[in-house]
């Protein structure tokens, strides 16, 4: 292999990497926006508030591993209900 030239080095290096990066992450939107599509699907055949929080339940219990959330069912619901006290319903 010939020599490389310092800074041609580096930003082959930093430009592979980045190009490696913006793989990874947008592998992982795919698979984000794919559970989230899925959790709509559950949320959509609730017809009350009951079902709404066993459909979330469900959902989180399938999809816990892949998605890799480090909180709790019980913590995201929290969230949730906090969301909702602080007049989140706006945003969507």
């Amino acid at each position: 292999m010939q020599e490389v030239p310092f800074n041609q080095m580096k930003d082959a290096i930093l430009s592979h990497v980045d190009s490696v990066f913006h793989e990874i992450e947008d592998a992982l939107a795919l698979q984000h926006q794919e559970k989230y599509t899925l959790l709509e699907d559950a949320c959509e055949n609730a017809t009350d508030v009951e079902e709404l929080h066993v459909a979330f339940e469900q959902w989180f219990a399938e999809h816990v591993n892949e998605l890799q959330l480090e909180q709790s069912s019980g913590e995201l619901w929290d969230g949730i209900m906090a969301h909702l006290e602080d007049g989140g319903l706006d945003e969507y």
